[in-house]
C-alpha cells in the first residue's frame, strides 16, 4: 500500500484536525497551502498514527514536511526516511521550528545538517492590534482606513454563493493588472486562488469583500489552523482605490474575532524575499516570527 497520496477536498478534515494539534503557527501545515498549491509544489499526502505526512517539491528538490500531529513521532519519521529511500530522494524535513527543532535532533546516532529556511519565516499578529490599529505606530493605517471612508459608501460582506462570483472578478481583473511584474509567479498564485475559490464551501475557509459604491474593492480569504490562530491566504486590493488594502485587513480581523472569540493570533505567511511585500508585511508590526528550518539526515 502507498504511504502517499494526492490530496483530496474531501481531506481537509483529518488534515485540518492533525495540523491544528501540534499549534504551531505554522502555514505550512495548512490545507490551502497544500491542496490549492498543489499545482507548484506536487504535493502528496499521508498519515502514521496520528502525524500527518507531507511530500512536497520546492524549488526543484524533494523534501517532507514536519509530522504535524501528536504521539510517537518516530514511526512517521521513519516512514517518510523509508520513502525517501525508495524513490531516491534526500530525506530532508522542512518547515521545523523552533518549539519542536530539538525533537528532531537527538532521533539518530548522527546529528542531522539543520539550516534556515531563509526568506520563508511566517509574519505573527496579534489580532486584535489589526482590528483595532490602535497607537501611534498604526496611524498611517487609520488615516488610509478614514480616507477610504471619507470617499466611498461600502460594506464588509462575508464570502458567500451570492458573491463569491464578485472574487472571481476581481481575481481576474488584479493578475492582468500584474502582468508587467517579474518579481514573482503571478500565473501560479492566480491558479492557488482560482481553486481556493472552487473548494470554499466544501472547506472550513473563511473570507471576506469590501464592496465599495457598488463595486468589489478588495477580497480575501483564509483559515483557522487551530483554535487561536487564523492562516490568512489570499489577499487582494483594487491598487487604484487608496485605502482598500487596509480596510479589508481590518475588517477581516474584525470579522473573525466575532467568528471566534478564541482567536488571538494572525499568521499573514513569509514574503517570500520580495523586498514590497516585505515592506508590506513589516508595516502591520508582527508579534512574532515564525522561523522555520530544513533538517537534513546524511545517510
Amino acid at each position: 500500500m502507498e504511504l502517499f497520496r494526492k490530496p483530496r477536498a474531501s481531506d481537509f478534515g483529518w488534515i485540518h484536525d492533525l495540523a491544528a494539534a501540534s499549534d504551531l503557527k505554522n502555514a505550512d501545515f495548512s490545507f490551502c497551502n497544500i491542496f490549492c498549491w498543489d499545482h507548484t509544489v506536487d504535493a502528496y499526502v499521508g498519515r502514521v498514527g496520528d502525524r500527518l505526512l507531507t511530500r512536497l517539491c520546492l524549488r526543484g528538490r524533494t523534501c517532507y514536511l514536519y509530522p504535524a500531529g501528536t504521539g510517537d513521532i518516530v514511526p512517521a519519521i521513519e516512514a517518510m526516511m523509508g520513502d525517501a529511500k525508495e524513490h531516491g530522494n534526500r530525506f530532508v524535513v522542512s518547515g521545523v521550528t523552533r518549539e519542536v527543532l530539538p525533537e528532531l535532533m537527538p532521533l539518530f546516532p548522527w546529528e542531522p545538517r539543520v539550516t534556515l529556511d531563509e526568506s520563508c519565516s511566517d509574519y505573527v499578529y496579534m489580532a486584535t492590534d489589526l482590528a483595532e490599529l490602535s497607537g501611534k505606530r498604526y496611524h498611517s493605517k487609520k488615516n488610509h482606513v478614514n480616507r477610504f471612508t471619507a470617499d466611498h459608501q461600502w460594506s464588509f460582506e462575508p464570502i458567500t454563493r451570492d458573491n463569491i462570483d464578485l472574487c472571481r472578478q476581481m481575481a481576474g481583473k488584479w493578475f492582468v493588472g500584474m502582468e508587467e511584474e517579474r518579481d514573482y509567479d503571478y500565473a501560479a498564485e492566480a491558479e492557488a486562488i482560482h481553486n481556493a475559490l472552487g473548494i470554499y464551501f466544501d472547506v472550513g475557509f473563511d473570507g471576506g469583500v469590501i464592496i465599495a459604491d457598488g463595486e468589489p474593492a478588495a477580497f480575501t480569504m483564509g483559515e483557522m489552523i487551530s483554535p487561536d490562530t487564523l492562516n490568512t491566504h489570499f489577499e487582494k486590493a483594487d491598487p487604484h482605490v487608496n485605502g482598500a488594502y487596509a480596510v479589508i485587513n481590518q475588517e477581516f480581523a474584525r470579522y473573525m474575532l466575532g467568528k471566534y472569540p478564541g482567536l488571538t493570533y494572525i499568521n499573514r505567511e513569509e514574503d517570500m524575499g520580495i523586498e514590497n511585500l516585505r515592506r508590506a508585511k513589516q508595516s502591520y508590526h508582527p508579534a512574532f516570527m515564525v522561523d522555520k528550518f530544513n533538517v537534513e539526515w546524511i545517510v
